[in-house]
């Protein structure tokens, strides 16, 4: 199978992935570690899909280190995007790479708002953390990083006339552009079961949006928990607990933390599958 000459491929708990040699944070740590965010696929794999079968949705997919083994582990159907072209030619052949093609749906496009263009702020050793900029937005950080331009869609707009086989869970992990994402994906929501997603006020702020529109569309599921804070608590606590807990962060974001969030449609999950 074809590589490019700037990729590497490492093999570990999930098997083979190719990414980039430039990648100081994802791959390296596949390589050294030999397995990427073993919680949250678990968490997925053994509970949110417990039964097997389901849907899959991942905005953000990067290379596939969570999407390609939470399907391959289940009989669940994956729909990925990835909006920065290296990486998704290394999650396009990683799926490949993993005999997936067939249930594996792969877009070269990031989420947001409305269809068109952004730019996408390109973090130099962290392929992980490419960021969506709106025009006159300022990134976080204080070195200035390459601009790519890159196509934008809705997720109501792609998904609409998609079937989605229940469970529906979805991952959203946009460095920041997550209120945009949720704005254009307002009906997607409305048929999505379990949500885990990244919660980072000062990226949020950078992008122009607000926390509290954060906040506002999570209050759509009735239940999550910050993951975090482990164990997983259970039954989960409501979401208005949620934003308590992290009601010391200010909404402004002047606080640099960031946390992994769950919501869901159910106080209690999934039990795990008897073996």
């Amino acid at each position: 199978m074809s590589t490019d000459a700037g990729s590497l491929v490492v093999n570990g708990e999930y098997g083979e992935f190719e990414g980039s040699r430039r990648d100081r944070v994802v791959l390296d740590e596949y390589a050294r570690l030999g397995c990427w965010a073993p919680e949250l696929v678990s968490l997925i794999v053994e509970r949110l899909l417990a039964h097997g079968t389901g849907t899959f949705i991942d905005v953000g997919a990067n290379i596939g280190l969570v999407s390609i083994p939470v399907i391959e582990r289940t009989a669940a159907r994956g729909i990925c995007f990835e909006p920065e072209p290296q990486n998704f030619g290394y999650l396009s052949r990683n799926v490949a790479r993993h005999g997936l093609s067939a249930r594996v749906d792969c877009h070269a496009r990031a989420c947001h708002s409305e269809a068109g263009q952004m730019l996408l702020a390109l973090s130099p050793d962290n392929l992980g953390d490419h960021r969506l900029q709106r025009a006159g937005s300022a990134d976080v950080d204080a070195a200035p990083r390459a601009l790519l331009t890159v196509e934008t869609v809705r997720l109501d707009d792609v998904l609409s006339e998609v079937a989605l086989p229940p469970p529906v869970v979805m991952k959203v992990d946009a460095q920041g552009s997550e209120v945009g994402v949720f704005d254009g994906a307002k009906a997607t929501l409305a048929r999505v079961d379990h949500l885990v997603t990244e919660y980072w006020p000062r990226g949020i702020v950078a992008h122009g949006d607000n926390a509290g529109a954060f906040e506002a569309h999570m209050r759509g599921f009735p239940f999550g928990a910050v993951l975090h804070v482990l164990p997983l608590p259970e039954p989960l606590h409501t979401s208005q607990y949620v934003f308590q807990q992290l009601s010391w962060i200010k909404h402004d974001g002047s606080d640099p933390g960031f946390f992994d969030l769950l919501f869901s449609r159910q106080r209690e999950l999934p039990k795990p599958r008897a073996v």
